[in-house]
């Protein structure tokens, strides 16, 4: 991680200072039916980068609750070895 933020301290050559990564989110944006869609899943790269979407999917409508959801999701990513910082937020809502 500090090697992303600091390359210029570990001789990173031709980086500039920050160069190795953006403070830019990515961002969908994406109508939801709360009659149809159940939760969203909010995580950071370091879930995504070793969970799929599908996987995530699956993982969190297996659960009885958002908040096992996101536990889950986040032991899963663990397992899997990832090597980033590792956050996720499951949200759900009830339909009307």
């Amino acid at each position: 991680d500090l090697l992303l933020k600091e390359p210029e301290r570990f001789d990173c050559a031709g980086v500039a200072p920050g160069g190795l990564i953006i403070s830019t989110p990515e961002i969908n944006i994406v109508d939801l039916d709360p009659d149809l869609d159940r939760f969203v899943v909010l995580a950071s790269d370091g879930v995504w980068d070793v969970i799929s979407s599908q996987d995530a999917i699956s993982i969190c409508a297996a659960q009885a609750d958002a908040e096992l959801a996101a536990q889950t999701l986040l032991r899963r990513t663990y397992a899997a070895n990832s090597d980033d910082n590792i956050t996720a937020v499951v949200l759900t809502w009830k339909a009307d």
